[in-house]
């Protein structure tokens, strides 16, 4: 299933979110304080090291908006960017990226990226010709992780993919590798028929679609969730629970709802091309939620609201 938030680039929706990066204004921002750019990193069950917050660029052009945000991202602290083949954005993302290391004179290994394999490349070969394409979009020599896009429904395919992954990692093509929007029977068979487990679940996880069992399976195996759409898509910004606790903490609601994502201990993916709101989502989480707040906001999940439209199980 193609997802339908993925549209052309003159669609409304597309254009509607790209925004100039420069002249932007944000009508959420956080009280005057200082800035703290330091993100804590996630032990993989490999043994790598994952930034915990990702610029996700989901949706953005690929051009000088997309190139403007990622630097503004690098620059304002984040080293983690996260892209796809579908995105259509690799080369706008791998721009910014070397010349953000060129002008900092920063290494390569300073900014971890990710980009996923689309549905159509499923298969062995298809999924390592699909990854060196990614690579040569990016200008990159690896990636630090690489992950299935979506469960093909045919099973054989999906598996072979797995193994396409599995070689590119010993060739060192890529240093991680994951799945994303993997339900609980795509993660069982995965691990049954897998030599590497995979490193990361990458689905749609936020106080109003928390996917406990899901969760707790991949905890089981030392799999790392990455939350994507951890705003809601910003659906939820105005949920008077939300809105409450984030008066308490002199913060704004996008920052609450990052804050208890990343206080689980998932990765989380906040997309934006806006500077004012990359660097917000950065200032989420320098605080800690009392007990009764993460009370009050795992109760939301009971909604089970979901934005996205790659989910192909009900776990």
């Amino acid at each position: 299933m193609a997802p339908s938030a993925i549209t052309p680039e003159t669609s409304p929706e597309r254009q509607t979110f790209v925004k100039n990066i420069k002249n932007s204004i944000d009508n959420h921002q956080p009280h005057t304080r200082p800035r703290n750019t330091s993100v804590a990193n996630v032990t993989l069950n490999d043994g790598n090291s994952i930034p915990q917050v990702a610029l996700g660029v989901y949706k953005a052009p690929n051009g000088q908006e997309t190139e403007d945000a990622v630097t503004a991202a690098l620059d304002a602290g984040y080293r983690h960017i996260d892209s796809a083949a579908r995105y259509a954005n690799e080369e706008a993302c791998g721009r910014a990226i070397r010349r953000w290391l060129e002008r900092t004179g920063n290494s390569r290994d300073e900014v971890y990226v990710c980009s996923k394999l689309w549905d159509a490349d499923h298969g062995f070969e298809a999924t390592f010709n699909a990854l060196c394409e990614s690579l040569d979009k990016f200008g990159l020599d690896y990636l630090d992780l690489y992950l299935i896009h979506s469960p093909a429904d045919d099973e054989e395919k999906r598996l072979a993919s797995w193994r396409a992954l599995e070689t590119a990692q010993r060739l060192g093509k890529v240093r991680s590798i994951g799945v994303s929007n993997f339900g609980a029977s795509h993660i069982e068979n995965l691990l049954k028929n897998a030599r590497v487990p995979p490193a990361v679940n990458q689905v749609e996880v936020h106080p109003f679609c928390q996917r406990e069992d899901l969760v707790k399976l991949c905890a089981k195996h030392g799999i790392t969730i990455e939350a994507y759409s951890p705003l809601a898509r910003g659906n939820k910004l105005e949920d008077p629970t939300i809105t409450r606790i984030a008066e308490k903490y002199q913060r704004t609601p996008a920052q609450i709802l990052l804050n208890w994502n990343a206080s689980r201990g998932n990765v989380v993916l906040p997309k934006s091309l806006t500077a004012t709101r990359i660097q917000s989502n950065l200032d989420s989480f320098d605080f800690t939620l009392e007990q009764e707040d993460i009370e009050a906001i795992n109760a939301l999940g009971a909604e089970n609201y979901v934005t996205g439209s790659m989910h192909k199980s009900k776990d």
